[in-house]
């Protein structure tokens, strides 16, 4: 057996729910485990065998980890990372990785100090339509790259819970929790182009209706819940070179059906990713020709996901994290994400400056795409 030693911070459903799944497939147990609530250290422990605590900082300085998944509430991201990482653990971070760019930038330093790994949750990029139009883009098949957007709506999918929708824990709603996933996998598409502004508009309009928008995840909406943060999002994100990219999400909004999309947009060529396909388009001597694969295999997301992280751990490796998302490539998701906020608020466009050497960064990580 592999004896990698895991801990997870952090025992909500999508720590039990789907990361502890995907260890266990691959072969791997989670040792130690943390959470505030007792109850659920116990049922945790019971179920898994693991060693419980209820103070990441004491497990930290106690144990000897070489990973560690941090699953917490929004606003504890950042300063348990960096705290894992001085003490020598390579981390994955559920999204969003910070809620502001300087947070984002001292996970990145504190990786480089220590030579440790740090990945952010953005499991999407392991969906067989992304990562083959990813390969499509990346590889030259649609020139130079102009456009791209993504959507994220639902109907009725306010999640219930208070590390989602109470500001203090969270500090945003829809923007942090889905087009955090919209963004990243734009950017993953796009090959990483360097933001220049972004124009943003938030809006709560069912805070007050979580009974009738909520949905059942991770529990069914309770009697008199109140959503703080808001439940809907958009910007447009100007880049380097003159690209473009628009951006939509919603926790609850009357539309006609839920939908996931993507359009990346080339002057050779255009990618359209929607829940169920992926299509090609191009031109040959004037004609369109629309090209899709005859079959879309089902793939584990956070199985793929956790297969590279534990796989570039154990050979010592970069290389081998290639397309999980880095912490590098995070800083730029928070980036814009923290200027979507900023730009609702004061109610114009803001401008972004990150660090050439870090969008290169970014863009490197991901050459496995042009192999």
């Amino acid at each position: 057996m592999p004896r990698i030693s895991i801990a997870f911070i952090g025992l909500g459903g999508i720590a039990s729910q789907a990361h502890l799944p995907a260890i266990k497939e691959l072969g791997f147990n989670v040792d130690f485990c943390v959470d505030v609530d007792e109850q659920r250290v116990r049922s945790f422990t019971e179920k898994t065998g693991c060693k419980g605590y209820s103070d990441y900082k004491e497990m930290l300085e106690n144990e000897n980890l070489d990973a560690v998944l941090i699953a917490t509430p929004n606003i504890f991201h950042a300063t348990i990372a960096v705290e894992a990482l001085k003490n020598g653990a390579h981390v994955y971070i559920e999204k969003p990785m910070a809620t502001n760019i300087e947070e984002a930038l001292k996970i990145v330093d504190a990786a480089y100090r220590v030579s440790k790994f740090a990945v952010v949750g953005h499991n999407g990029r392991f969906d067989y339509k992304a990562h083959t139009a990813a390969k499509l883009i990346h590889r030259g098949n649609l020139g130079r790259v102009y456009h791209a957007r993504g959507f994220i709506l639902r109907q009725r999918g306010i999640p219930p819970a208070p590390t989602f929708i109470k500001k203090s824990l969270a500090k945003g709603g829809a923007v942090y929790d889905i087009a955090s996933h919209a963004i990243d996998m734009l950017l993953y598409l796009s090959g990483y182009p360097k933001p220049v502004s972004v124009k943003g508009f938030t809006y709560r309009a069912f805070g007050d209706r979580v009974e009738e928008f909520g949905m059942s995840y991770p529990q069914p909406p309770q009697p008199g819940m109140v959503c703080e943060v808001e439940d809907f999002g958009s910007a447009y994100i100007s880049f380097d070179g003159g690209a473009g990219m628009y951006v939509e999400v919603s926790w609850a909004s009357y539309v006609k059906e839920n939908k996931v999309e993507y359009i990346v947009l080339g002057e050779r060529g255009g990618i359209q990713i929607d829940g169920t396909s992926l299509s090609y388009v191009t031109s040959l001597e004037r004609e369109f020709f629309v090209a899709s694969p005859p079959s879309i295999p089902q793939v584990n997301s956070y199985r793929e996901a956790w297969r590279r992280f534990l796989n570039a751990i154990e050979n010592n490796d970069e290389a081998l994290l290639c397309p999980i998302a880095t912490a590098e490539q995070g800083v730029i998701d928070v980036t814009i994400l923290a200027s979507i906020y900023e730009s609702s608020l004061i109610g114009k466009e803001v401008k972004i400056d990150v660090p050439n050497k870090l969008v290169e960064r970014a863009r490197e990580q991901l050459k496995c795409l042009k192999l």
